[in-house]
C-alpha cells in the first residue's frame, strides 16, 4: 500500500512539474514572439529615421554651403539671380508656363453635357420622358 502511494505521489509530482514547465515555456515563447515583432517594427522605424537624418544632414550641408557662398561676390550674385534679383537698371522678364490645351480632336470626341435649351426641347418633344 505504501508502495502504491509513493508511485501515485511520484506520478502526480512529475505531472505537476511537467505542467508547470509546459506553461512556463508556452508563456516564454508567446512573449518572445510579441517582443520579436515589436523589435522588427522598431528596427524598421529606426531605419526610416536614419534615412531622414541623412536627408536632413544633406540639406543642412547645402544650406551651410550657400551661406558660405555669400562671402564670395560672384557666387552671391549667382544665388541672387537664381532667386529673381537683378542689378540696378536691369530689366528682368518672368514667363509663366501656360496650362496645356486639350487638342480639338479630343474635345470633339468627348461626351458633352446638354445645354438648358436642349433639355427644354427634349422635354417638349418627349425624348426626356421616355
Amino acid at each position: 500500500m505504501a508502495n502504491l502511494k509513493s508511485i501515485g505521489n511520484n506520478i502526480f509530482s512529475r505531472l505537476l512539474i511537467f505542467t508547470l514547465i509546459s506553461f512556463f515555456l508556452f508563456f516564454l515563447f508567446d512573449t518572445y514572439q510579441e517582443n520579436y515583432e515589436k523589435l522588427k517594427v522598431l528596427q524598421s522605424s529606426l531605419e526610416d529615421r536614419q534615412e531622414e537624418v541623412v536627408f536632413l544632414q544633406n540639406q543642412i550641408d547645402d544650406w551651410n554651403q550657400e551661406i558660405s557662398d555669400l562671402d564670395d561676390p560672384k557666387k552671391a550674385e549667382l544665388i541672387l539671380r537664381k532667386r529673381g534679383y537683378g542689378e540696378t537698371g536691369e530689366v528682368l522678364y518672368r514667363f509663366e508656363v501656360p496650362e496645356p490645351v486639350t487638342p480639338i480632336e479630343e474635345t470633339l470626341k468627348s461626351d458633352r453635357s446638354k445645354s438648358l435649351i436642349e433639355y427644354v426641347i427634349d422635354y417638349m418633344i418627349g425624348k426626356e420622358g421616355e
